[in-house]
């Protein structure tokens, strides 16, 4: 009888203890990783009110050909005054299911 006893105390004390780990567990925010930032340059085609589209150099750590595509603007900061035409090179980070601007710098 005593065997059966501190068996069961085993257990007991071993589910509190599980327990109190996953309640530990689910109260600490998790940290998500930083997103990989990729580097290019292309010609500015069109400017919006919450977008940029570029042509753009092929980007070699994605395996992208050249292309253009439209990127969201970066959550902060201010770009510098653009147009269609103009050269830049640029930075961005995938975000969701988009890819969004980290810096535009214009180049000559």
């Amino acid at each position: 009888m005593p065997v059966i006893f501190a068996r069961i105390l085993a257990a007991i004390a071993l589910s509190a203890s599980v327990a109190n780990a996953a309640t530990h567990d689910m109260a600490m925010p998790h940290e998500m990783p930083a997103a990989e930032v990729y580097q290019s340059h292309g010609v500015v085609k069109k400017v919006a009110a919450d977008s940029l589209s570029i042509a753009h150099k092929p980007v070699p750590a994605l395996n992208w050909p050249a292309m253009t595509m439209t990127f969201s603007l970066p959550a902060k900061g201010i770009l510098p005054q653009l147009k269609a035409g103009d050269t830049v090179d640029f930075t961005f980070s995938q975000q969701g299911d988009g890819y969004r601007l980290t810096s535009v710098t214009p180049t000559k």
